[in-house]
């Protein structure tokens, strides 16, 4: 009997046992598989944010290509074709977000998969300008212009990753690491009269050719018109594609424009997801928690990307510099956070941004409740071997409608200074009246956010001994 009852609790101990050990090992691989989606609902938000420059910048090219001719107000032009524009861009222009109030641009997106191109760039007898091309990955390959190679007349040959043919006497080659490659150039303009004369002249010396095409009569080419593109910003569009179509596209682009041998590590961690050139991306193969936090990412992802413009820097006087751009090697939520926030923005030495959202007392900007006042101290005006300006942007990051049309303001402007030398600006809804119009640059009735632009910036700039003034409340 004694036996028979050690034997029965014997068992009840071990079934209790297996049990307890059942669950154990179960919650283990509960927990195991927790971490496991976490992990790569992780890789892919880093993953969607080190593609999105590539995306965007073949949204941008899609919907800056679909003319059947160069419109250069707009920006569009058939692809390897130029569009010089020859006005300012104002409140309606929404191809690129924080466009510029200071240059003429001359803009071509170019494809360089069939066969090389021919660039040239005329004598602009002094004139500041700059000419940056931009790889698939929104990095500056090259950037000629005054400050790097002068205004004498140039002859480019820009070719694709793969061409290995023969550089004809007289070109310089440039080799693009991709074949998307925007051209995004920039020609200083003093005025309007200056722009309709001087600068319009200049222009018409910027001339891009195939290759085959070169010292022959060329005509360009008809673009086609694919009347199926949403009508939407690039930004909006690349964040209403589903995870699925993003990953793939993203999958289909990067066979032509290939990751650098600095992604290589990346690279290797997003393959197990299917995310690698030519790739097929398939959300069913993840579990459903992955699955419902894919909906999630591009909203996360815009959130992340709309904070890297202030993020990467120390705030001083309200103001942030986001230093390094144009080269971003393996920053790649920085570099998301440029193309999301400013595309096609130049490297440091050719100019620098420094944007605030918020005035000195630390409160966003709003037109509706306050005026503003940037003061610069005798002598303490933004250090630029070319120019500076301020421009107004509304936070979408376009430019803001108002009564006088003067959408950015700087040393080209006929400021009024003060009696000591120093200089205000207006920041504000309202006319200052009379005597202080010449430095007024208006405001939205709402929130807005500024951008200083100093163009060639001198040493001081770059290193950052010299930071803008806060901006204060005004009367």
């Amino acid at each position: 009997m004694k036996k028979t009852l050690f034997l029965f609790i014997a068992v009840l101990s071990f079934a209790a046992c297996n049990q307890t050990s059942k669950q154990s090992s179960s919650e283990e691989t509960a927990n195991t598989a927790s971490a496991s989606d976490t992990g790569t609902v992780q890789t892919l938000k880093e993953a969607y944010e080190f593609g999105f420059p590539l995306i965007i910048m073949k949204i941008t090219q899609q919907m800056s290509t679909n003319t059947d001719k160069p419109m250069p107000q707009k920006m569009m032009a058939p692809v390897n074709q130029l569009a010089n524009a020859n006005q300012f861009p104002d409140d309606k222009f929404r191809v690129v977000v924080r466009p510029n109030n200071d240059t003429y641009y001359s803009s071509a997106n170019i494809d360089l998969g069939k066969e090389p191109l021919v660039l040239n760039l005329p004598n602009t007898n002094g004139r500041y300008y700059l000419f940056p091309m931009l790889d698939a990955w929104t990095n500056v390959f090259f950037s000629p212009g005054k400050r790097t190679t002068g205004t004498e007349a140039q002859t480019y040959l820009i070719t694709g990753p793969k061409w290995n043919g023969e550089v004809p006497k007289g070109m310089q080659q440039v080799k693009s690491p991709t074949d998307l490659v925007w051209m995004l150039g920039r020609t200083q303009v003093n005025s309007a009269q200056d722009g309709a004369t001087v600068v319009k002249k200049i222009q018409e010396g910027y001339k891009l050719v195939p290759l085959s095409a070169y010292g022959k009569t060329y005509t360009l080419p008809a673009g086609r018109i694919d009347s199926t593109l949403p009508k939407k910003a690039p930004n909006d569009i690349a964040l209403g594609m589903s995870a699925s179509d993003y990953f793939n596209l993203l999958n289909k682009l990067m066979l032509d424009n290939p990751p650098s041998d600095a992604d290589a590590g990346f690279m290797k961690r997003l393959a197990p997801l299917g995310i690698a050139p030519g790739a097929t991306f398939d959300a069913s193969k993840f579990s459903s928690t992955v699955q419902d936090a894919l909906k999630t990412i591009p909203a996360s992802a815009k959130n992340d990307m709309d904070m890297q413009t202030l993020s990467n820097v120390k705030l001083i006087n309200g103001w942030g510099v986001n230093r390094g751009l144009g080269n971003y090697g393996t920053r790649y939520a920085f570099r998301a956070g440029v193309a999301f926030g400013g595309l096609g923005a130049n490297l440091d030495a050719d100019a620098s941004y420094p944007a605030s959202k918020v005035d000195a007392d630390g409160e966003p900007y709003d037109g509706s409740k306050h005026n503003y006042v940037l003061h610069f101290d005798k002598g303490q005006a933004p250090p630029a071997r070319a120019f500076w300006s301020l421009t107004v942007y509304d936070n979408e990051g376009f430019l803001c409608t108002n009564p006088i049309n003067r959408f950015a303001i700087g040393d080209r402007n006929p400021l009024k200074k003060n009696a000591d030398s120093s200089i205000d600006i207006y920041i504000q809804k309202d006319n200052p009246g009379k005597d202080k119009e010449n430095n007024w640059l208006p405001s939205p009735g709402g929130p807005f956010n500024l951008l200083l632009r100093i163009y060639w910036p001198k040493d001081e700039m770059i290193n950052g001994s010299w930071n803008p003034p806060p901006v204060v409340k005004g009367k």
